[in-house]
């Protein structure tokens, strides 16, 4: 049988008076037996001076005469005894005796000139514990005495005695007992109902915290915080209302979580199941539901023998998976798809621990898809091995280029005076190299694999550089540069000579657009706390809708002498900071640039 607080507090308060009231009437009986007895004995004493005083007046009489029998005759001293029995409510007997013994007068006459017994001393009752006391009151048919002496001419002539009985001392105890026990027995009831009042009083905002708590767990997370209330049950609501509130955070971000988690799930291609201990649904994802044929809100805590069909080709492999607590990879399996069948390969993971299983998850993936990936792969493969071999051509073609060059030099050194027509095929021919090495370099530098050398740069400072290069050679021809700087832009890590290349080919483009002069606006600003954004606009000639796709192709110009290099290379410095650029352009009116580029 278990206990409430209640029913504890109950037992508690009236186990704890029980304890009270018996230590209380412990002492209290205690106190009482002695009292009792020490009253028994002053009474006893008394009487024995009384009675003592009397037989020394009628033994100052017997000179010369027995003693005993001037005792015997005393009747007054009869009378004393036999009225001191019928006075004292503990008094059993009084006696004379002598010297040896023998009885000379008692209470109970045909008892003397007999020898009186032996009886403990009820100082010797007195002297006892509490305990031991009240066992020698109620031990039956005890019988205690205290003894005067008598003398006779300075000489020890005999003892007066008073005999106690426990049997009449009881009768004292047993009412004092009675009303104790009637006291207990008042005050168990009394202790009772005031420990319910309690009880209730106490389980009463202890109640209302548990209805607070229920609804919690139904996820009312809106504590009701009584004020007023200045004790631990207050500060326990407080810190209820606090993990309340907690609570209602740390779900609102495992829902987020939770929602994320479902949407990057979602978007995998491969479907995913998971399953509990005990083989039911517990989770899947949208590829999975082509396997389901079901959503997961209708299945969700289904055994996967009722969700899949019996003739379902997954059937057999997890029933294995299973009974055996055995996981496999890439078995072949199956499913109808869009009117036919195609092949997926399924794999069984167990997530244990402490070497328990505690549930499985089943990939399925798509082996169309994984071919698709792999062809995929293999082109890039052969597509940077063409890369490569594509590089080793160029730089093939360079040293020739440089030697011809070379020799170009050493025959116009040996021609003093070359004709007229042999002087301008010269001409031609080294200007035929030298554009021929141009547009091998720029080759080499889109098609050659970079490794960003990343540090923290300030874009705002390496703009200023940049338009620092231009500026001197541009102002002659009409060119001015305006800035509008974010003034708390954030640093960002970069490769800084790819940047400064990146931007001196848009300002150069810039500039080269507006041949009567005019001016280039340059911008920054922060997107979003992670991107950084650069705007870069001329007023100059514009560039024809149908021209803004192809402007960073590689080798596209439309400027005479033009490599159609520098916006290519722009765009795969952006591309490898994992930025975009943008172009926007009208006609006589000018373009703008706009480059974002993350932060970290």
């Amino acid at each position: 049988m278990r206990f409430g607080i209640k029913g504890k507090e109950v037992v508690a308060i009236t186990l704890l008076t029980l304890l009270v009231v018996a230590t209380t009437t412990f002492i209290h009986l205690s106190q009482l037996t002695r009292v009792v007895v020490q009253e028994a004995l002053q009474q006893a004493e008394l009487i024995a001076k009384q009675m003592y005083a009397r037989s020394s007046r009628s033994l100052s009489r017997a000179r010369g005469q027995n003693p005993a029998e001037i005792l015997r005759r005393d009747q007054e001293l009869r009378t004393l005894l036999d009225a001191s029995v019928g006075y004292s409510p503990h008094l059993l007997y009084a006696l004379i005796a002598d010297q040896k013994g023998k009885m000379i007068l008692n209470s109970e006459r045909e008892k003397e000139g007999s020898d009186a017994p032996e009886r403990p001393s009820l100082e010797h009752l007195l002297s006892l514990d509490p305990i031991g006391r009240f066992r020698a009151l109620y031990e039956r048919g005890k019988i205690y005495e205290t003894t005067l002496p008598l003398s006779l001419n300075n000489k020890p002539f005999g003892s007066i005695r008073l005999g106690i009985t426990t049997s009449l001392l009881r009768r004292e105890l047993n009412a004092s007992l009675q009303e104790s026990l009637a006291l207990a027995g008042l005050t168990l009831p009394v202790a009772w109902l005031v420990a319910m009042g309690l009880g209730t009083l106490i389980l009463k905002p202890i109640r209302r915290l548990t209805r607070e708590v229920d609804r919690i767990g139904r996820g009312d997370f809106e504590i009701d915080a009584r004020r007023g209330r200045g004790d631990e049950i207050g500060e326990l609501t407080s810190q209820l209302q606090l993990l309340g509130q907690q609570l209602q955070a740390d779900r609102l971000k495992m829902l987020g979580e939770k929602a994320q988690l479902q949407q990057v799930v979602d978007h995998l291609e491969d479907a995913i199941i998971l399953f509990t201990r005990d083989r039911r649904i517990l989770f899947f994802n949208k590829a999975a539901e082509v396997v389901v044929r079901r959503p997961l809100e209708h299945v969700v805590g289904w055994p996967w023998e009722d969700m899949l069909e019996p003739s379902h080709p997954l059937q057999p492999l997890l029933e294995q998976a299973f009974e055996q607590q055995v996981g496999f990879r890439n078995a072949t399996i199956a499913l109808p798809r869009d009117g036919g069948h195609k092949e997926f390969l399924v794999s069984v993971f167990f997530v244990t621990d402490a070497q328990q299983a505690m549930g499985a998850m089943v990939v399925i993936k798509d082996l169309e898809s994984i071919k698709t990936l792999q062809s995929l792969i293999s082109y890039s493969a052969k597509l940077t091995a063409l890369g490569r071999l594509t590089s080793g051509v160029a730089h093939e073609v360079k040293n020739p280029l440089n030697a011809m060059m070379i020799h170009l030099e050493i025959v116009k050194e040996k021609l003093d005076v070359p004709p007229e027509q042999v002087k301008q095929s010269l001409e031609v021919i080294g200007s035929e190299i030298r554009r021929l090495d141009r547009v091998v370099q720029g080759f080499l530098k889109f098609i050659r694999p970079e490794e960003l050398s990343l540090k923290l740069l300030d874009v705002n400072a390496l703009l200023k550089d940049v338009v620092a290069l231009l500026e001197t050679e541009w102002q002659k021809d009409g060119i001015r540069f305006a800035f509008q700087f974010d003034p708390i832009l954030p640093l960002m890590a970069a490769d800084e000579e790819l940047l400064r290349q990146a931007f001196l080919n848009i300002l150069l483009n810039a500039c080269q657009a507006m041949p009567t002069g005019g001016t280039v606006a340059i911008s920054t600003e922060q997107e979003g706390g992670e991107i950084v954004r650069v705007s870069i606009a001329d007023t100059g000639v514009g560039i024809p809708p149908e021209d803004i796709d192809k402007i960073f192709h590689l080798y596209y110009t439309t400027k005479p002498g033009g490599s159609g290099i520098g916006l290519s290379l722009v765009y795969r410095v952006a591309q490898m900071h994992d930025g975009s650029i943008e172009v926007s352009s009208k006609v006589g009116r000018g373009t703008t640039m706009v480059v974002r580029l993350p932060v970290g």
